[in-house]
């Protein structure tokens, strides 16, 4: 399963960073999956952000900005009261002459359950949120062994991933035109677990961070 799209409108651009699952259509995540990844299309496909693209979308995203310090991104990590931290928080941040990007990354475990938490600032530039843009609502692939499916959470717009055979879910969400936020779980009871890890981050706070 996943491992939390030339002309649009910029109220989808605006939400445009889930995961890949080993076998959903889903985007391959920028942080690592939780499990061992497949050698599958989905991951072949990644985006290589080694340096930035010119003209790879026309969109009416801001000026590329500066990328937010990993610490204040950290910041916006969730607090989860019960469940252990896997060791200091992963900050990443690359400044080029023509490419900005950070991210924090956080795990969490509590027993069984290990969930991980990335934030993403991708700092306006257009082609690292192209893989998110095929999820435009309304979007649904319901099969046998997965559903994944647009959808919102604490008002912005998101894609959700539950894997039916193994207790597996991610869901990315877009607070505002900026910042992606991915939360993946494995040991989750259900997709609302992972969506209530999602919702306890102050999303609106991370929109406003400039």
């Amino acid at each position: 399963m996943m491992s939390l799209k030339r002309i649009i409108p910029l109220s989808f651009v605006i939400i445009a960073s889930v995961s890949a699952c080993r076998k959903s259509e889903l985007p391959p995540m920028s942080m690592d999956t939780i499990r061992p990844a497949g050698d599958t299309a989905l991951q072949k496909a990644a985006n290589d952000t080694s340096q930035a693209k010119t003209d790879s979308v026309h969109s009416n995203l801001p000026p590329m900005a500066k990328a937010i310090d990993p610490d204040r991104l950290a910041t916006f990590l969730p607090n989860m009261p019960g469940w252990t931290t896997g060791g200091d928080v992963q900050k990443e941040l690359q400044i080029r002459e023509n490419f900005n990007r950070s991210r924090v990354t956080q795990t969490y475990t509590k027993g069984s359950k290990k969930v991980k938490v990335q934030i993403d600032d991708f700092a306006y530039i257009p082609y690292l949120y192209d893989p998110w843009l095929k999820f435009k609502p309304p979007y649904l692939d319901d099969n046998n062994d997965e559903r994944t499916e647009s959808t919102t959470l604490a008002g912005y717009r998101a894609v959700q991933s539950w894997e039916k055979k193994e207790p597996h879910g991610e869901l990315t969400v877009f607070p505002g035109n900026r910042y992606v936020v991915s939360v993946v779980e494995d040991g989750a009871d259900n997709i609302n677990e992972v969506r209530q890890i999602a919702e306890s981050m102050d999303l609106k706070g991370l929109e406003g961070l400039q």
